[in-house]
């Protein structure tokens, strides 16, 4: 079925009445027949065409996350799917919340798979969540698969704004000092060339370097200015056009931090994929999302070996062994989790592990990139000061000679 196509159609119920509504289908036969299959009987079928909507532009993560564990308490309290949405629609009114709950009701009501309403529009980045929904249904704990989704969502979350609030104080710290120096060129250093063009000697070297970095600013700060526009939208047309992701991606994973890097990769591929086998997902559906779910296309495609090794009977430790760059601490509590039959539960810990050890280090990295920053962008600023001063100091001397 392609997601793009479906009908709107009016039908009579069973109960006589006429009802209105939207139905996928690949062709008008199919959505006919599905109709059928519902207890309606078709009157009018009109193909539409809808855009591939793809989600919610606007849908935050964090919004994704709400939903799904609102959805799991209401269906815990008794509630049935479709009187879940209507609740949190009507709470949630005018809201890109209330839009993504009212497009799942009609997907839901169409005769939209669970599953796919769902990655469709909740979570299209985010392939465990069909299939935690999936496997939910299928294990006939719907609640507690929605749960398990909406907590990986936020634990994603957590991740990203760990990161975030690690780089924080060095790239602060960098700012601040490149704007400092830029004052400095451009406001405090010119006040000096006349006095310096007066005197008619050699100035210092310090000095005259100043000099000539304030006076290509002044006279070629449009140039440089334009220059690093166009290389900005340069860069940003071969990162769109999808030319830099490959080299990008191969440096993130096999630089100087790669340990840290395939780490966090790795990590979160071992959680979801635990998530979605204790769900009660098959083993192969379950490789084959988390796979899908990992950002990287070169991880993704070390991954891929591992699906098919383990569809030949190969044991998923020992597949994952053959990884370049699996963490082995994943590889030695998978082992364990097979031979104990907590599979799914040690790949989430596995997972955690990883990840937590790669923001740590992250994190005590971004601590000493601080105070390193402050030394050696401080130790430039005091370098410049100093030719400032002596510069003056030998216009001075100069002047009462």
């Amino acid at each position: 079925m392609t997601e793009s196509q479906s009908f709107a159609y009016v039908a009579r119920g069973a109960d006589g009445k006429r009802v209105r509504g939207l139905v996928p289908g690949p062709s008008e036969q199919a959505a006919f027949e599905r109709l059928r299959r519902q207890g309606l009987s078709p009157l009018k079928l009109r193909p539409v065409r809808s855009q591939a909507r793809g989600g919610d532009p606007g849908l935050q993560d964090r919004e994704s996350a709400e939903i799904l564990l609102s959805l799991a308490d209401l269906l815990s309290a008794g509630a049935d799917m479709r009187s879940a949405l209507n609740v949190l629609l009507s709470r949630a009114q005018g809201s890109r919340v209330a839009n993504a709950c009212r497009r799942l009701l009609q997907d839901i009501s169409a005769g939209e798979a669970l599953d796919a309403a769902f990655a469709r529009t909740l979570a299209p980045r985010h392939a465990f969540v069909a299939a935690l929904v999936a496997a939910g249904e299928a294990a006939g704990d719907l609640p507690q698969a929605l749960r398990r989704a909406g907590e990986m969502l936020e634990a994603a979350i957590k991740l990203r704004q760990q990161l975030v609030a690690a780089l924080a104080y060095p790239l602060f710290v960098l700012i601040s000092t490149l704007a400092a120096a830029g004052v400095i060129l451009l406001a405090v250093v010119p006040s000096l060339e006349p006095l310096v063009s007066e005197g008619g000697e050699a100035s210092a070297p310090i000095l005259s370097g100043l000099l000539a970095t304030s006076r290509l600013l002044r006279e070629q700060g449009l140039v440089l200015a334009g220059g690093l526009g166009v290389a900005a939208i340069v860069v940003t047309g071969l990162g769109r056009a999808g030319l830099l992701r490959g080299p990008l991606d191969r440096l993130w994973l096999t630089g100087p931090w790669r340990r840290t890097s395939c780490a966090l990769a790795f990590g979160g591929f071992a959680i979801s994929l635990g998530v979605m086998l204790s769900a009660g997902a098959p083993m192969s559906e379950a490789l084959r999302l988390a796979n899908r779910g990992v950002r990287s296309d070169l991880a993704r495609s070390r991954l891929q070996v591992v699906l098919q090794q383990v569809r030949q009977g190969v044991s998923l430790s020992q597949a994952l062994q053959g990884v370049k760059g699996f963490p082995p601490t994943i590889v030695r509590l998978v082992s364990v989790g097979e031979s104990t039959g907590a599979l799914g539960r040690m790949l989430q810990r596995s997972g955690k592990l990883e990840e937590d050890a790669a923001v740590g280090d992250i994190e005590a990295a971004a601590r000493l990139l601080g105070p390193a920053l402050i030394v050696l962008l401080g130790g430039l600023i005091g370098l410049m000061m100093a030719g400032l001063l002596s510069g003056v100091t030998e216009l001075g001397q100069a002047a009462l000679n």
